[in-house]
């Protein structure tokens, strides 16, 4: 039975005038032809693991999301002299969903496990579907990303609804979390790796290009030519016997001893003139652009330290930054309850800082003479104990006041 069966069979009971939006007959395929589409298929996980350029962009922009904390907060609107403050503060540390996220979203994946496997699914098949399970009260105790390979998404008709089928089941909105990339639709994501299939391809057939030169001992393509015609079992005798004597990797650099009568004539093209490793490098650098990812961060360019501090800052505000607000807003929308609508999830991006001394210590600095933050703030972010009362006051430096204050001093002094 194939998914649209399924979910009609789902709703009939239910809704008579439910059905789903069928594909034409050319669209269908027999389970050999669908295996031997996947087989071939760029998006299938094989090309994540066959191109070394594809696996590091997939792994750069994955750990870098990883080792942002996803956090929980909640926030509360006071009144104070007439006026609303609002204030945020972490959520309890009993939060279920804290509990979830902070530390242990299922009984197999830690927190930074769960989030690179968004990510690589996010990249690689254009969404990600993450299962919530309940427990008797309602609460989530169980946060499970499916593969998304082999999950289906599909859309109801005359309704503004989809739904999603997986081994053999089917699921609603309100039993998933989903997270697309970039959408065509405004619901089926279309991931990096599908749009680079051309590039991909180019690197492999350089690949097997490469390897073929190797396997054969040599870098040249050439003809044996005789004096006289011979057969054709001597033909097939002939060049069985000479990839026996030269061919292979073992053999490279031997010199061939060329019999009376034969001639070697040289057909293949210098790799100077082929440019091979140019042409590699810039399509590994087409990949890398689809992929958002700096050539400099997987090994394709080289940058001074000071040009890549700012690569970073530019990656982590104009890539990760996009990548934590989709995730946020996917699991604020689809992991609280109503009652709940003044709990959010939340990236930490300042700790994506960590790995420059340097750069924390301005942050810091700066945000402790403005009065945003305070030392037990500051210390609690380098994963250090507070100092008390006294480290939870703010400063603000005395050379800066509001304009109205200014004036008051001015007309003082003149008096």
């Amino acid at each position: 039975m194939n998914l649209f069966s399924k979910i009609k069979n789902l709703y009939r009971n239910s809704a008579s005038d439910i059905s789903i939006e069928d594909d034409s007959p050319e669209s269908w395929y027999s389970m050999a032809e669908l295996a031997e589409r996947l087989k071939n298929s760029v998006s299938s996980p094989s090309a994540l693991y066959s191109v070394g350029t594809v696996f590091a962009c997939v792994n750069y922009r994955a750990r870098m999301l990883s080792k942002l904390p996803f956090q929980v907060f909640h926030k509360e609107i006071t009144e104070k002299d007439g006026t609303e403050v609002e204030q945020r503060y972490r959520a309890d540390i009993n939060h279920p969903v804290r509990l979830l996220l902070e530390r242990r979203p299922n009984k197999y994946q830690t927190p930074t496990m769960y989030k690179q496997f968004i990510m690589t699914n996010v990249l690689t098949r254009g969404f990600c579907v993450i299962y919530k399970k309940y427990d008797t009260y309602g609460n989530i105790t169980e946060l499970i990303p499916w593969k998304s390979q082999e999950v289906g998404v599909e859309k109801i008709l005359d309704r503004d609804e989809y739904v999603y089928s997986y081994r053999g089941n089917i699921y609603t909105e309100d039993e998933v979390i989903y997270i697309p990339y970039i959408s065509a639709d405004g619901k089926r994501g279309i991931s990096p790796l599908s749009v680079a299939r051309h590039q991909i391809d180019a690197v492999n057939n350089m690949d097997k290009h490469l390897e073929g030169l190797y396997a054969n001992g040599s870098v040249k393509q050439g003809a044996l030519k005789m004096s006289q015609p011979i057969k054709e079992d001597a033909k097939r005798k002939l060049k069985r016997q000479w990839r026996e004597l030269y061919g292979g990797a073992a053999n490279s650099g031997e010199p061939a001893i060329l019999d009376n009568g034969i001639d070697w004539i040289d057909i293949s093209l210098p790799m100077t003139d082929l440019q091979f490793i140019e042409s590699k490098n810039l399509t590994a650098k087409e990949i890398a652009a689809i992929f958002d990812v700096p050539p400099s961060a997987i090994g394709l360019a080289q940058e001074k330290y000071s040009n890549l501090q700012e690569i970073n800052d530019r990656f982590m505000q104009d890539v990760v930054a996009p990548d934590c607000i989709n995730i946020e807003e996917a699991h604020n929308f689809s992991c609280f309850m109503t009652s709940e609508a003044n709990y959010y999830t939340k990236f930490n991006l300042s700790a994506g800082m960590r790995g420059s001394a340097d750069k924390r210590i301005a942050y810091y600095e700066k945000m402790l003479q403005m009065g945003v933050i305070t030392i037990n703030e500051v210390r609690a972010m380098e994963e250090m104990n507070g100092i008390g009362e006294l480290g939870d006051k703010h400063y603000a430096s005395l050379n800066y006041t509001t304009l109205d204050t200014l004036e008051k001093h001015e007309r003082i002094t003149e008096n």
